[in-house]
């Protein structure tokens, strides 16, 4: 019975071994064949099944891609030695349609959505982002699903590699259609995005919407520069069709001239830039060298105009008529040469009209600013042009001063060229024309010459002069036409009226008439012999009024003055009296009196005859009176000569010439027999007979005076 006691306790032990080593090695053979068919399956390229198994039966889990996926993967599963049996438990994915897939990037974010076909294709494409994109943060937002086209895998690498071309933007499949939107990272980017799209688009690919702008350009510059010989085109525009359009309009401008296009496409462009651009190089039309540039929308041109007519018409176009939205900034184009270079003005009444050039917009407002001034109430007519080659001289200095003596006349023109300067016309006013005389006479300013001067006073009615004796002097009054007219009417009067105080105010004017001057010696004439009175000269009538100093003068101012007249004048001389003898004076005091009158009036002869001037008629008129003041007394008339010729010629010349005064003054009333004639010739010289102011002043009338007492 002992042997049982042993016996059962072993057999229960063995048993219980044998069964544990049973179940151990049944285990290892399920691991040992999962593990070969899940190697199986992701070798054959279906990594989305699992398998469980049980004893050598599998039992296939997962989300197949397609009905073919499970087929398939029941079959490479049922190859796998040890497997017994094959159980298809995965599922299908859900049917995409239509099969959408995009890719999104914001700077270097990249978002991926939509459907992939499965876990392989989301790697190979996560893969591929990275590859394209190796800086972005890429974020997986893809969801598996059935119903991707054969080529999806190949046509979301080919969109990534698009999509990394582009700044910001999404691609995006839907089934076999590819669409892109967005912008550009860099010009070449979107060059190389354009041959891709019309050249290496994967096959069975169908190429969507595209619109893809070019990289953003900032600030959107466009240049056009022409040197004269030929036009470069620089910069930025938005699209193809745009900077076909500016090709074509800088040909239209500038017919034949080589063109170097250098231009770019980008976004950023301005609304209008195309029109804008369109009308800067448009400019270039009117500039024999020069560029034009477009920062967005705000323009900057320089150059030089071809002609004075294209600097007036590019700088009307540059301030009305810009495109809507353009603004000038910068406007520095130099003037064309104008030749010859002139200035002129012209007024007639209350208009008046400039013309000619000034060398810069600045100096054509300075002068118009002056012009304003200087012309207040005057309608100005402005036909000023800007233009280069200006003399070298203060040229808006000369104008300004052409200007002012302009503006003191009532008609007329100034005009200034290189350096020279004319005036012509009427004066407004007799104080105007002698500022003018006076201008002219002086150094002009702006280094200017005077080549014409033809200004006349103004006209006045009736045109008319006076002289009268006032105490011991002569005042004279009115109008004369100019200054030699002036100065001869002054030359005269000191000729006639010797050393005596002549004063003047006479007015420049014009409506003289014919002979005026010669009416006014001739009216003189007659006042010199007068001792009291005036005479006055109107238009063509001459009137003389006042006292003489002995009667035989009366008629012989009436006849002398009638001759003198020019024709066309009249003369009334029926005023004209012989005033009542004065007291007698002692001998002595006619000795005096007779030096002070030869004192304030020289005694003359015409030439070197024996025949007195006519202005030296006067001055014997007063001898005359002198010496019938003082009837007792004997007169000697002595003339003398200075030594020029023979002593018997100038004898005998001073004896004729004392001989011709004692017939006058016995004319005047003088009794022969108190006067005597005695021509000394060169003798008793008063001054050097080797100058010529010697020799005048030696050739002399003296009178002595014989007191009745012999003293």
């Amino acid at each position: 019975m002992n042997w049982q006691r042993w016996i059962r306790p072993g057999l229960i032990v063995t048993f219980f071994m044998a069964g544990l080593a049973l179940v151990l090695r049944d285990g290892s053979v399920e691991r040992d064949i999962g593990a070969r068919v899940t190697a199986e399956l992701a070798a054959q390229g279906l990594p989305w099944a699992s398998a469980d198994v049980s004893a050598r039966d599998v039992t296939l889990h997962g989300m197949a891609p397609s009905v073919e996926a499970q087929e398939q993967a029941v079959a490479v599963a049922a190859k796998v030695r040890g497997v017994r049996a094959v159980t298809n438990g995965s599922d299908l994915l859900p049917i995409m349609s239509p099969y959408v897939w995009s890719a999104k990037r914001d700077g270097r974010a990249v978002t991926l959505t939509g459907a992939v076909p499965s876990e392989g294709s989301r790697a190979a494409i996560l893969a591929a982002a990275r590859r394209a994109m190796p800086d972005a943060e890429i974020h997986d937002g893809m969801q598996l699903g059935r119903g991707a086209p054969p080529t999806f895998n190949s046509a979301a690498t080919f969109s990534l590699v698009r999509l990394a071309a582009l700044g910001d933007g999404v691609v995006t499949l839907t089934d076999s259609t590819l669409a892109v939107s967005g912008t550009a990272a860099s010009a070449q980017a979107y060059a190389d995005a354009r041959t891709a799209f019309s050249q290496q688009l994967p096959a069975a690919v169908t190429l969507g919407p595209v619109d893809v702008l070019p990289a953003r350009a900032s600030p959107f510059v466009f240049s056009a520069n022409f040197d004269g010989k030929a036009v470069s085109l620089v910069g930025y525009v938005p699209n193809d069709i745009v900077h076909k359009t500016l090709v074509a309009t800088t040909k239209a401008t500038l017919p034949g001239t080589p063109i170097s296009d250098a231009v770019a496409v980008a976004s950023g462009d301005p609304p209008g830039f195309a029109e804008a651009a369109s009308f800067a190089i448009a400019q270039l039309d009117r500039m024999r060298d020069g560029g034009v540039t477009l920062d967005g929308l705000n323009l900057d041109v320089s150059g030089t105009a071809k002609s004075v007519d294209d600097y007036e018409a590019l700088l009307e176009n540059l301030s009305t008529g810009l495109p809507q939205g353009m603004k000038l900034v910068s406007a520095a184009v130099a003037p064309a040469v104008a030749s010859p270079y002139g200035w002129s003005a012209e007024k007639t009444g209350d208009a008046v009209v400039l013309s000619g050039y000034v060398p810069s917009a600045d100096g054509h407002d300075e002068v118009m600013a002056t012009a304003r001034i200087v012309f207040a109430g005057d309608k100005i007519d402005d036909r000023v042009r800007v233009a280069a080659g200006e003399p070298r001289m203060d040229w808006i200095g000369a104008i300004k001063f052409a200007m002012s003596q302009l503006a003191r006349l009532a008609n007329g023109k100034v005009a200034i060229g290189d350096q020279s300067y004319s005036i012509e016309g009427e004066a407004a006013s007799a104080e105007a024309y002698g500022q003018i005389l006076d201008a002219n006479g002086r150094t002009l300013p702006a280094s200017l010459t005077l080549t014409r001067g033809d200004i006349t006073p103004p006209r006045v009615t009736p045109f008319r002069f006076v002289a009268e004796r006032r105490g011991a002097g002569i005042a004279m009054s009115g109008y004369v036409p100019d200054e030699p007219s002036r100065e001869a009417i002054f030359s005269a009067a000191h000729r006639k009226f010797g050393a005596v105080e002549i004063s003047g105010d006479l007015v420049f004017a014009a409506g003289a008439p014919d002979g005026f001057v010669d009416a006014v010696n001739a009216a003189l004439q007659a006042l010199s012999r007068m001792a009291g009175g005036y005479v006055e000269v109107v238009d063509n009538a001459v009137t003389v009024q006042g006292l003489v100093y002995q009667p035989g003068a009366v008629g012989d101012i009436t006849d002398t003055l009638s001759a003198a007249l020019p024709e066309g004048f009249t003369a009334d001389a029926t005023g004209v009296e012989a005033r009542q003898e004065d007291q007698p004076i002692a001998a002595s005091d006619c000795r005096d009196k007779l030096q002070a009158v030869l004192q304030a009036g020289r005694i003359a002869f015409d030439g070197a005859q024996a025949e007195i001037a006519g202005d030296s008629v006067g001055v014997l008129d007063r001898v005359s009176a002198v010496v019938a003041r003082c009837p007792d007394a004997a007169v000697e008339v002595g003339a003398y000569s200075d030594s020029e010729g023979s002593s018997s010629r100038n004898r005998d010349r001073t004896q004729a010439r004392a001989d011709a005064i004692v017939d006058f003054l016995v004319s005047a009333g003088v009794k022969r027999e108190r006067l005597t004639a005695v021509g000394y010739g060169e003798k008793n010289p008063i001054a050097d007979n080797t100058t010529k102011e010697g020799k005048a002043a030696n050739q002399r009338i003296e009178f002595s005076v014989a007191l009745p007492d012999g003293g």
